[in-house]
């Protein structure tokens, strides 16, 4: 749960559990969660959003509250953070997406360009070399016969500094508590993305995000992002690995709140720094 947010489920298969900041405004923002972990990510960053925007923060399927339904791909994802949008009754939002939330992003505004104001795309990519994303995919598949131990090993080799305990519980918790199966298949897909060709066609104003000591997606991936969306920026999370949400939420909130407010009054400038 986040304080001063209300818990809502859709309709139809699977059914997916999201938080909402309230309120009667048909735009918002839709933060979308990275492999693994769940709503819980974007708390501190959400609360701070919904001082000035409707916020909406979705378990992805098969994570935290929401059910898991197989098989797998990111049109399915495409189609979960649809369903999310119509059931909150928004007629256009902001994405902001951590890692793979950053790749169902780019699906989605790929699909929904019409239903898109802005992205955030933070510590991610839209396409992975085959064999990294055979090497990742396999390395994470052997090992979610014990969840908890996966949950274990992600905290120890994610974080670039000492966590906070509520911090690492939450993400350690979030792991610990998915289906082997759910977990597997997320990874499959996100690792299996295919997503290059659609970004030059990314219509949305685009800020570009990466956490300076992110281990996990090197910095090229995002600049091919930033350098192939028309109308992208990109800027660096100082003091930040690949949670670069959790971090250095200041960091991560103010580079946030400050693109949205821009993009606002009239949209981004293209291949700027920020």
């Amino acid at each position: 749960m986040i304080d001063g947010f209300g818990t809502r489920t859709t309709g139809g298969t699977p059914a997916l559990t999201y938080l909402d900041s309230g309120g009667a405004a048909r735009a918002g923002v839709l933060l979308l969660h990275s492999l693994g972990t769940d709503h819980r990510l974007w708390t501190a960053c959400a609360q701070a959003l919904a001082a000035e925007h409707r916020v909406l923060v979705p378990d992805t399927r098969g994570h935290g509250g929401s059910a898991w339904a197989a098989p797998l791909s990111v049109g399915d994802w495409v189609s979960d953070v649809e369903r999310v949008r119509a059931d909150a009754g928004l007629n256009q939002v902001t994405l902001v997406g951590l890692s793979m939330g950053g790749v169902q992003a780019i699906g989605y505004a790929a699909r929904h360009p019409e239903r898109v104001t802005a992205l955030v795309i933070a510590d991610s990519f839209a396409e992975l070399d085959p064999e990294p994303a055979r090497v990742k995919a396999s390395g994470l598949a052997s090992r979610v016969g014990d969840m908890a131990a996966l949950a274990e090993f992600y905290v120890s080799s994610t974080f670039t500094v000492d966590p906070l305990p509520d911090t690492a519980e939450s993400v350690r918790s979030a792991i610990a508590g998915m289906r082997p199966a759910a977990y597997a298949a997320s990874a499959e897909t996100c690792f299996g993305a295919r997503l290059d060709h659609v970004l030059a066609g990314i219509t949305a104003p685009a800020l570009v995000l990466w956490g300076e000591r992110d281990a996990k997606t090197p910095r090229e991936l995002s600049d091919r992002i930033a350098e192939r969306i028309p109308k992208a920026r990109f800027a660096v999370v100082p003091d930040a690995g690949h949670l670069s949400v959790l971090e250095n939420p200041r960091e991560f909130t103010r580079l946030t709140r400050g693109f949205l407010a821009e993009v606002g009054e009239g949209g981004g400038r293209s291949g700027q720094q920020a």
